[in-house]
C-alpha cells in the first residue's frame, strides 16, 4: 500500500507540474522562453514540483483554517454572550452535515483515472490507500487547526476537547463514506445527485445551525455522547471499507457517468441529472391535450413531461421560504426587538429582494431543460428557427416559466405582507399591495430575462456546457447590476411602480428583439 501511495503521489505531482508548464507556455511572456524540451528538464520539474507541493499544503491548511475561522467569526459576531456554546453547536451540526456532503472515496478525478485506468494499479489497494491518506491528512490538519481555535476560545481542558472534535470528525467521515458507498451499490449512482434527498438534508442541517438565535444549543454532553456512539459505528465502517473487493467495477460505473478528463466532470454530471426526464414522467394524461393544438400543444407536452424538473426546485424554494417566514414571524411575535428592523427591511430596504429573487429564480435551470430535452434536437430543422415559430413558442414558454417562478414568489410576497402586519407599525393598504407586487414583478422580470438571453445567445453545446463567453458575460453583468440595485433605499410604493413599468417595457422590447434577432442566434453550437 505504501508503494501505491508513493506512485500515486508521483503521478499527481507529475501531472500538476506538466500542467503548470503547459499553462506557462501558453502565456505570451514565456511562449518563446520554454520549448518542448522543457518537459524533459529534471531541474525545472523539481523546482516547479517543490513549489507545487508547498502551494498544495498551504492551500489545504488555509481552507481548513478558513472553515474554522468562519464558525468562530459567526459565533463572535452573533452570539458574543454564548460564544463557546454556539461554537460547539455550529461545529457539531456542520460535522454531521459533512457526513452527507464531504464524501471523497467515490469522487472521480484525473489522479484516479491515471492510476487505475492508465497505469492499471490494483484498484482495491488504491482504494485502501485513499482511505488511509484521507484519514491521515484530515487528522493532521484537524489536530492543528482545532487546537488553535479551542485554545482561542479558552475552553478547558483544551487537549480533551480537541481530541473529542478530532475523533468525532474522523468517525463521521468514515460513517458518511460507508453510507455513500452502500447507497451507490443499491441505486447505481451517488446519493447527492438525488436532489429530493440531498437538498432537504442540506437545508434542515444548515437551518439547525441557527438554533442559538432562539437560545437552543446542542449541549457538550450530547457531543461527547455522540462521539462515543460513533466509535463502534466508525470501527464497523472501516472494516467494511477495507474489505471492499470490487472498487474497479464501481469506478468504471462512475467513469461511465462522467468525463474525468473534463475539468467540470462532476458539475456536468449533476447538471445533466438535474434536467434528465425520468421514465415515469414520460407518460402524459391525454385528456390534458384534447383541446390543444399547434405550438400550444407542443409546449404543453413539453411541460407535462418535464413537470418534475420545472417544479422541483421552485417547490423547494417555496418550502424554504415558508419555513424562513415562520421563523421570522415567531421571532417578531416573541421578541419585540426584531419588529423594527424586519419591518424597516420590508418597507424601506425592500430592494434587497432583487438579489434574493435573482438567486431563487429557476429560469436558468428551465432553459437548460428546454435545450437538453427538446431544442438540441429540434434546432436541426430550419422551420424551428423561423421568426413566427420562435415568437409563438417564446410566448408559450414565457407563460410556463412565469408560472413556475411565481410559486416561491407568491409565498415570499404573502410572507412580507404578514410580517408587516405583525410589526407594531401601522402600514396602509397601498403598502401591503405594493410590497406584494414588487416581488411578483421581480419574479416575472427574471423569468423573461433568462428566456431572452437563452434565445438571443443560446450558449449550450450537446454536453450542456456553456460555450459562449457572451452568455457568461451577460449573466455576470446581470449579477453586478442586481447587486448595485440592492443599495437603493426607496419605499415599497415607489419601487413597485418603477418595477411594474420596467417589467412591462422589458417584455414588449424583448418580444420585439427575440422576433428580429433570434432566427440568427438561436442555433446549435
Amino acid at each position: 500500500m505504501i508503494n501505491i501511495l508513493i506512485k500515486s503521489l508521483e503521478i499527481d505531482i507529475a501531472y500538476a507540474v506538466n500542467s503548470f508548464i503547459y499553462i506557462l507556455r501558453k502565456m505570451p511572456i514565456f511562449k518563446d522562453l520554454f520549448t518542448d524540451d522543457v518537459y524533459n528538464s529534471k531541474i525545472i520539474k523539481k523546482i516547479v514540483g517543490f513549489f507545487g507541493i508547498i502551494i498544495s499544503i498551504s492551500r489545504a491548511i488555509f481552507l481548513k483554517f478558513i472553515y474554522f475561522f468562519v464558525i468562530y467569526f459567526i459565533t463572535y459576531k452573533l452570539f458574543p454572550n454564548d460564544m463557546v456554546k454556539a461554537f460547539f453547536h455550529i461545529y457539531f451540526i456542520l460535522t454531521i452535515l459533512g457526513m452527507f456532503i464531504n464524501n471523497k472515496l467515490l469522487n472521480t478525478s484525473k489522479k484516479k483515472y491515471f492510476s487505475i485506468v492508465l497505469f492499471n494499479m490494483n484498484a482495491n489497494e488504491f482504494f485502501r490507500m485513499n482511505i488511509f491518506w484521507n484519514l491521515l491528512t484530515s487528522t493532521i490538519l484537524n489536530s492543528i487547526i482545532i487546537y488553535i481555535f479551542v485554545d482561542k476560545l479558552l475552553i478547558s481542558p483544551t487537549i480533551f476537547y480537541t481530541i473529542i472534535f478530532i475523533i468525532l470528525s474522523l468517525n463521521v467521515r468514515l460513517i458518511g463514506e460507508t453510507l455513500n458507498i452502500l447507497y451507490f451499490k443499491k441505486y447505481k449512482y451517488i446519493w447527492y445527485t438525488n436532489s429530493s434527498l440531498y437538498f432537504p438534508i442540506l437545508i434542515v442541517l444548515l437551518g439547525l445551525c441557527f438554533l442559538p438565535y432562539i437560545n437552543i444549543f446542542v449541549p457538550i454532553k450530547i457531543i461527547e455522547l455522540t462521539t462515543l456512539i460513533t466509535i463502534p459505528l466508525a470501527a464497523a465502517s472501516i472494516i467494511y471499507l477495507l474489505n471492499i473487493k470490487n472498487y474497479r467495477q464501481m469506478y468504471k460505473r462512475l467513469v461511465e457517468m462522467t468525463d474525468v478528463m473534463n475539468e467540470k466532470n462532476e458539475k456536468d454530471y449533476l447538471k445533466q441529472a438535474m434536467v434528465e426526464v425520468k421514465e415515469k414522467d414520460k407518460k402524459i394524461d391525454t385528456s390534458i391535450l384534447e383541446k390543444k393544438s399547434g405550438y400550444d400543444l407542443f409546449n404543453t407536452i413539453f411541460f407535462e413531461r418535464h413537470k418534475e424538473i420545472l417544479l422541483r426546485s421552485a417547490k423547494k424554494y417555496a418550502i424554504i421560504a415558508l419555513i424562513v417566514y415562520c421563523i421570522l414571524g415567531y421571532l417578531m411575535i416573541n421578541y419585540s426587538n426584531y419588529n423594527k428592523s424586519i419591518a424597516e427591511l420590508l418597507h424601506i430596504k425592500l430592494s434587497i429582494f432583487i438579489m434574493i429573487m435573482f438567486f431563487i429564480n429557476r429560469g436558468a435551470i428551465i432553459t437548460q431543460a428546454m435545450f437538453f430535452n427538446c431544442d438540441h434536437a429540434m434546432l436541426r430543422f430550419n422551420f424551428y428557427r423561423e421568426p413566427q415559430v420562435i415568437l409563438e413558442l417564446f410566448k408559450k414558454r414565457l407563460t410556463t416559466v412565469v408560472k413556475v417562478n411565481l410559486i416561491p414568489a407568491i409565498i415570499i410576497g404573502i410572507g412580507n405582507i404578514i410580517l408587516l402586519n405583525i410589526s407594531t407599525n401601522n402600514y396602509s393598504l397601498l403598502t401591503y399591495i405594493t410590497t406584494f407586487l414588487f416581488i411578483i414583478c421581480l419574479s416575472i422580470f427574471f423569468s423573461v430575462h433568462y428566456l431572452v438571453i437563452y434565445y438571443l445567445l443560446q450558449p449550450f453545446d450537446k454536453d450542456m456546457q456553456v460555450k459562449k463567453a457572451s452568455y457568461s458575460f451577460v449573466t455576470l453583468i446581470t449579477y453586478i447590476i442586481t447587486y448595485m440595485l440592492t443599495k437603493l433605499v426607496l419605499t415599497s410604493e415607489i419601487l413597485s411602480i418603477l418595477g411594474i413599468v420596467f417589467v412591462l417595457l422589458y417584455i414588449v422590447i424583448s418580444l420585439r428583439i427575440v422576433y428580429k434577432v433570434s432566427p440568427r442566434t438561436f442555433k446549435l453550437n
